[in-house]
């Protein structure tokens, strides 16, 4: 993201640690449904756990459309206050600020912050574009470091990243479009090529520089 997104991101993130009317803290178990339907009118916070938001297709079947961890904002569909099929669900047990579109605008009306918001949604979309021409250029092996490369997060002073929260090669392939199996297959490549390691202190960590090469080969 830009500068201003970043800017946007700890200003609200001061914004909704203060005392303010738009914000509620709400805890959710594992597997336990943060909204079904879209946030209607809503958007959210996470101060500790992981996410992820799911749609469904016509015939059924699951589609995840994206993982989120904690320091991520997610649900910004939900601003239009419609219902849309699309489902936000807590990996692990999560702690949330649910944070109500209409309140927080009130709040930000006339000041900086405001504008920090309009970049950052402007980056959101930019994201969302850039996920989908993945699942269009990429096959499933690229799709998926692709997906653990958006997933890390930063470590300062070294040139790698970090995914904490463990997830599932089920979630996985559903985010991805292939089979569980083919999941732990790629896994098992990218491991031996030095993409991704294991580590006792988290997840994954995720080497983005050499994942960012493997995507344009």
């Amino acid at each position: 993201m830009s500068n201003s997104a970043g800017n946007f991101n700890g200003s609200i993130v001061d914004f909704i640690r203060g005392d303010s009317a738009s914000v509620k803290n709400i805890r959710f178990y594992k597997d336990e449904y943060i909204y079904v339907g879209g946030g209607r009118g809503n958007f959210y916070f996470i101060e500790k756990g992981h996410v992820k938001v799911s749609t469904q297709t016509e015939d059924g079947r699951t589609c995840n459309i994206g993982f989120y961890k904690e320091g991520d904002f997610f649900g910004e569909s939900g601003l239009s206050g419609d219902i849309i099929p699309e489902t936000a669900t807590a990996l692990i047990d999560c702690a949330i600020k649910k944070i109500n579109f209409s309140s927080f605008l009130e709040e930000i009306k006339g000041k900086v912050i405001l504008y920090h918001f309009v970049i950052y949604m402007a980056n959101k979309i930019i994201e969302h574009q850039k996920t989908i021409s993945s699942f269009v250029i990429f096959n499933s092996e690229k799709r998926l470091a692709y997906s653990l490369m958006r997933m890390a997060s930063e470590i300062k002073n070294d040139n790698v990243s970090s995914i904490k929260n463990k997830i599932s090669y089920q979630d996985l392939s559903y985010m991805v479009g292939t089979t569980r199996s083919r999941v732990g297959y790629f896994m098992n490549v990218f491991l031996r090529q030095g993409i991704i390691k294991e580590s006792k202190d988290c997840f994954l960590i995720v080497d983005k520089k050499r994942i960012e090469e493997y995507l344009v080969e």
